[in-house]
């Protein structure tokens, strides 16, 4: 498929609301409250991702979210390859983090 657009679902958007948004420290949440730019910002992640192959199989691929000024989050994204859709994302598994919401620190952990 290689880098072909992926739109993100509602549900893609609404998940990052629930799961990403808390994250972020204040600032970046009043900017990120918009559906319109978590709508935009999933489709600058996944427009970095190559796909090797269409497949009706959905797939989960492993992600940075990157915002200026912030460390980078661990995302898993679950995406549709056939449909070009991003069904849904959630924080990466074995990541936590060991800082505070204000100054976060991620870290992987087995």
């Amino acid at each position: 498929m290689s880098r072909k657009s992926i739109h993100p679902t509602n549900h893609a958007v609404e998940r990052f609301e629930e799961r990403v948004l808390p994250q972020l420290p204040e600032s970046q949440r009043i900017i990120m409250q918009k559906k319109e730019k978590i709508r935009h910002t999933l489709y600058k992640i996944t427009r970095s991702i190559d796909i090797e192959e269409e497949s009706n199989l959905v797939i989960h691929v492993n992600a940075f979210l990157i915002l200026k000024g912030n460390p980078p989050i661990p995302l898993t994204l679950v995406i549709h390859p056939l449909r070009k859709i991003l069904l849904t994302l959630y924080i990466s598994p074995n990541w936590e983090n060991i800082g505070s919401q204000e100054n976060p620190t991620w870290r992987f952990c087995l």
